[in-house]
């Protein structure tokens, strides 16, 4: 970019600025412009994301401002119309995704107030949006005092989980933030940066709570649209949203491309997987008519997406790597032809841990370094340990290197594996489907391989509650002992029955082929570079395709006339037979 081009994206943002001091007239909003006009400066970092928010919106506006403009949201009967309280993921893409949804919000009959950085407002500007919440308007000062006062007195991991502020899990989110902030399995209260950040994480917690309680009080959203992971930051709003009795909302990218996961919350679900199926879904797909061609479709969904690379793609968890025959991967392993082969995927221990559920063990690590050492202890079958591939790609975001935390906890907790047992790396060109012809049991805390390897007839042995447990095929245990037993007999355990792996394909059906909102209005891809960039486009041209989509449609009608936990992607389409 020349000076020319430089001039040219920096003048409109000072505009910008300058419209939005003068319209708003508080001292905060003037304060945070004039900090943002001096930190663009002097911060490298900050200046590279406002060019890159600018040119962005810039292309956007050229190619989609006359398709978003107008508003769809019905003209109310009696008054306003009831709000829905958008919060931002504060990214680029997410802003995209979420104009989208925002949409849909206005054909469910609900007015949009988006809360946001302000350097991204510009983008929902472009939807017709004209509510604003920016949290800088409704925070006070950082509580550090409080924050350290709350860590001095902390003895165990369950005194910080068991802190609440404001009505909010504060400490739940912080002991969360600060395991991936430090990228560790398990946090050392005794540790001087440990407590160091979990003061800084529980002062910022605290402060959103209270801010959130003063959002909520001014909004009085009917509904509330959020990302939904359980870090600090926005989990404290979420948490007070449900307590409020607002229709909470969360979106996340599904497993493959083009596809959203959307499921509602409410206080009686609000620590479930935003992947699982809620007990009204799992009836009906348990009782639905079940044909081999519902078989065949998601053994291809499974397949296809594997083979091509779209499986998890966001986290590029299958990019560059190949599927690989039985008889390549037992010689590549070295496995023991003689003997059954049980795979244990270990979940990256420092990532969305302590939710989704209850574990046997205090975190992810704990549980890898007693596995491992049951599996040393057991030479009759062969282990296999793949190490989670999406590592690469979080590795790239953030430009780390070095060994990941679970090998790194294996090799300081039980040194060099036995013969018997196999470590797979996550840089492996070993598309991770190959296992499924040469593994007899998969052992895993809750991960999606767990659904997988059911439909496969292989028996997968959790250690946690949240996702997929106690549906019937799979092997789940109460108590620690109760598991490692199981890991110490598991060349005894007999293959699913076929009304075992009935019910894993159902489930995995409900999952993959029912729950992913299939998208038609807008694509949302991944490039297959060491990040897996995503890009976001729209594909309608009007008005009126967007009004008429049935995507659009399916996801208005769920929020507008529905109470279900979880949307379903138009049943009667894709069932198929």
């Amino acid at each position: 970019m020349d000076v020319l081009d430089s001039k040219a994206v920096a003048l409109p943002g000072v505009r910008e600025r300058v419209k939005a001091t003068i319209k708003r007239g508080p001292l905060k909003a003037a304060t945070w412009w004039y900090r943002s006009g001096i930190r663009a400066v002097t911060d490298g970092a900050f200046r590279r994301r406002e060019m890159a928010i600018w040119r962005e919106y810039r292309r956007w506006k050229n190619r989609y401002g006359d398709l978003l403009r107008p508003r769809l949201i019905p003209a109310p009967a009696n008054g306003a119309a009831p709000r829905a309280l958008i919060v931002g993921k504060e990214t680029i893409n997410g802003a995209k995704i979420e104009l989208g949804l925002i949409k849909v919000f206005e054909l469910a009959g609900l007015s949009p107030v988006v809360l946001t950085d302000r350097s991204l407002a510009r983008f929902y500007r472009l939807a017709g949006v004209t509510d604003f919440l920016y949290w800088e308007d409704f925070t006070d000062r950082l509580d550090v005092r409080s924050a350290e006062e709350t860590v001095h007195g902390l003895r165990t991991l369950d005194d910080l989980l068991a802190f609440c502020h404001e009505g909010a899990r504060v400490g739940r989110f912080a002991a969360s933030s600060v395991f991936r902030y430090l990228r560790v399995g398990r946090l050392d209260l005794s540790d001087r940066k440990t407590r160091e950040a979990l003061v800084d994480q529980l002062a910022l917690g605290m402060m959103r709570a209270r801010a959130g309680r003063r959002m909520l009080d001014t909004v009085q959203p009917r509904a509330a649209l959020l990302l939904g992971n359980r870090y600090t930051g926005q989990s404290e709003l979420m948490d007070l949203s449900v307590a409020n009795g607002v229709d909470v909302i969360t979106w996340f990218e599904a497993h493959r491309s083009n596809t959203l996961m959307l499921k509602r919350y409410h206080r009686n679900n609000s620590d479930q997987h935003h992947g699982s199926l809620s007990d009204e879904t799992w009836q009906m797909v348990r009782t639905m008519e079940w044909t081999p061609a519902h078989r065949e479709a998601l053994k291809h969904e499974i397949a296809h997406n594997y083979a091509t690379g779209d499986w998890y793609c966001r986290g590029g968890t299958q990019f560059g790597r190949r599927i690989v025959t039985g008889d390549e991967l037992r010689a590549r392993l070295g496995l023991d032809p003689s003997k059954r082969t049980v795979c244990v995927f270990p979940h990256i221990v420092w990532d969305a841990t302590l939710f989704w559920g209850r574990d046997l063990f205090d975190n992810y690590e704990d549980w890898l370094i007693a596995t491992v050492r049951a599996a040393s202890a057991n030479p009759h079958v062969n282990w296999v340990i793949k190490i989670h591939p999406a590592h690469v790609v979080k590795d790239a975001w953030e430009g780390r290197t070095g060994a990941p935390a679970e090998v790194a906890a294996i090799r300081a907790h039980v040194g060099e594996l036995p013969p018997h047992m196999f470590l797979i790396p996550a840089t492996t060109d070993i598309n991770t489907y190959s296992l499924f012809e040469v593994m007899d049991g998969c052992v895993t805390v809750r991960g999606t391989i767990g659904v997988e390897a059911a439909t496969f007839g292989i028996n997968v042995i959790t250690a946690g509650t949240g996702r997929y447990d106690r549906r019937g095929f799979t092997i789940d245990s109460e108590s620690r002992s109760e598991y490692l037993a199981r890991l110490a007999a598991v060349q005894d355990l007999p293959r699913l029955t076929p009304a075992q792996r009935n019910l894993a394909e159902r489930f995995a059906y409900g999952m993959f082929i029912m729950r992913p909102l299939s998208l038609e209005t807008m694509t949302i891809d991944y490039g297959r570079d060491e990040q897996a960039t995503m890009n976001v486009e729209f594909q309608v041209d009007t008005l009126e395709q967007f009004r008429k989509a049935p995507d659009i449609r399916a996801l208005a009608d769920w929020l507008a006339r529905s109470t279900s936990e979880d949307f379903l992607d138009r049943p009667a389409r894709v069932a198929v037979g």
